[in-house]
């Protein structure tokens, strides 16, 4: 597992890759706009080539890292105080689909029949079985076969 962060070095962290993120792109931009600054005669050989590729590639690198830290979708840029509590608790982005079924299990006290969430949502069987898999296996939702159906709990990924 990832090493837990404290707020304060998360949010250094993300300076730095902002920071980085903004240089690299000032260098990416400065590389792009280099052989067109330059006379053909000086470019000669194969050397200047590839020292431009190497430059160029270790800058798109660099790109790569800040926006791979900035866009990780594990790490909580809110973890202060009571917040770390709330963050599990929050609703995980959803997809279209998802949102339906969370509405409908919702406004029906959090537990339903799957039958009758597959004619709330308007989806055929098929469709609703393979999103409800999805959605257990993501922690979103738990579904106990009682007889012969199945019963729909809403968990939003608490247990």
């Amino acid at each position: 597992m990832a090493e837990e962060t404290s707020p304060v070095q998360s949010a250094k962290m993300d300076r730095i890759a902002k920071l980085t993120l903004a240089l690299g792109g000032f260098m990416l931009l400065l590389l792009i706009s280099f052989p067109f600054t330059m006379s053909s005669g000086s470019l000669s050989g194969t050397a200047p080539y590839l020292l431009y590729s190497l430059f160029l590639t270790s800058v798109g690198i660099v790109i790569g890292i800040s926006l791979t830290w900035l866009n990780d979708p594990t790490r909580s840029t809110e973890t202060t105080g009571s917040d770390t509590q709330n963050t599990k608790s929050e609703v995980p982005m959803l997809s279209a689909d998802e949102k339906v079924v969370v509405d409908v299990l919702s406004s029906n006290g959090g537990s339903m029949w799957q039958a009758e969430v597959v004619k709330a949502s308007g989806f055929t069987n098929s469709k609703a079985s393979r999103l409800l898999s999805r959605m257990e296996n993501s922690g979103l939702i738990r579904r106990i076969r009682d007889g012969m159906g199945k019963r729909i709990e809403l968990t939003l990924g608490g247990d």
